[in-house]
């Protein structure tokens, strides 16, 4: 999960290097609700949580590991990978999901 703000003049991402499970607990890990980026301030209200995509990097890794198998290793290594990433997916989407609805 990558935490960011929406630049208030160019509406660009701009991606913190915390993370956090809830606004709240962001607050504390930054000692204060509101932050500035640039000239820019923020509160972290403004910040929205979104889920890294790792399928597709567990699904060509298990593919490079199937390679020891031939075309079978290849894809049932790819398959694989596909489920433990599409696994992992779900897992991100949910902590973003939580961290969108709290409140700080």
């Amino acid at each position: 999960m990558k935490l960011y703000v929406v630049n208030k003049t160019t509406n660009e991402k701009h991606h913190l290097k915390q993370t956090a499970n809830t606004r709240g607990h962001l607050a504390s890990l930054l000692g204060t609700k509101r932050f500035s980026i640039g000239e820019n301030i923020y509160s972290v209200n403004e910040v929205i949580a979104e889920p890294s995509d790792i399928t597709a990097g567990a699904m060509a890794l298990g593919g490079v590991v199937g390679v020891a198998g031939g075309v079978p290793g290849v894809i049932i290594g790819g398959l694989i990978g596909a489920l433990l990433g599409k696994g992992s997916d779900n897992e991100d989407k949910e902590k973003a999901d939580k961290f969108n609805r709290s409140q700080a």
